[in-house]
């Protein structure tokens, strides 16, 4: 590895993303990244842009972890992408989901909500992915409970997790053997 390739490994396997308990890794047993920082070793400068935001995503958002997890797992769902629909598997688990919860996202089943956050979450999603886009009453309806912030991190969030699903398919990244 490069110099710079080295300095971007070294953010993802040390810190939160390599504690004990953490919901998935990125680390495999080898020593080498799994999931998008496999791919994005390939372009260093990129690779820190997308480390920082995806680091703001998993732990610096308004948004409750489950409601995270709600969207990340519709995303996954919706573009069957099989390392995200692995690590979010894990990651809404331990954000409070069932397994049940988890699995009916993928047929767009609600799951049971435990605030309005989580209902306006789910909707707005589906919207999102649907069309791209909020009609009035969908933006009114999020922003009313998510607020402005809330609604452009919601937003944000399903527009990253998009992306990475792209990049994961594009450059063939799978979850680690075993891993389902």
């Amino acid at each position: 590895m490069t110099p710079e390739q080295v300095e971007v490994y070294g953010r993802f396997t040390g810190g939160k993303r390599a504690a004990p308990g953490a919901s998935f890794s990125l680390l495999h047993p080898d020593g080498g990244l799994i999931g998008p920082p496999n791919a994005w070793l390939l372009s260093p400068p990129l690779a820190r842009v997308f480390e920082r935001v995806g680091w703001t995503m998993r732990y610096d958002l308004e948004l409750s972890d489950r409601a995270c997890e709600i969207a990340v797992l519709l995303v996954a769902f919706h573009r069957d992408s099989p390392f995200e629909l692995y690590a979010h598997r894990r990651a809404g688990r331990a954000a409070g989901l069932t397994d049940a919860e988890i699995e009916g996202l993928a047929t767009r089943t609600p799951p049971a909500f435990h605030s309005d956050e989580e209902r306006l979450v789910f909707t707005t999603t589906q919207a999102i992915l649907d069309r791209g886009t909020l009609d009035d009453a969908e933006y009114t309806a999020a922003e009313a409970v998510l607020g402005k912030r809330g609604l452009f991190e919601l937003v944000a969030l399903v527009g990253y997790y998009d992306q990475v699903a792209t990049q994961l398919a594009v450059f063939g990244v799978l979850p680690p053997a075993g891993g389902s």
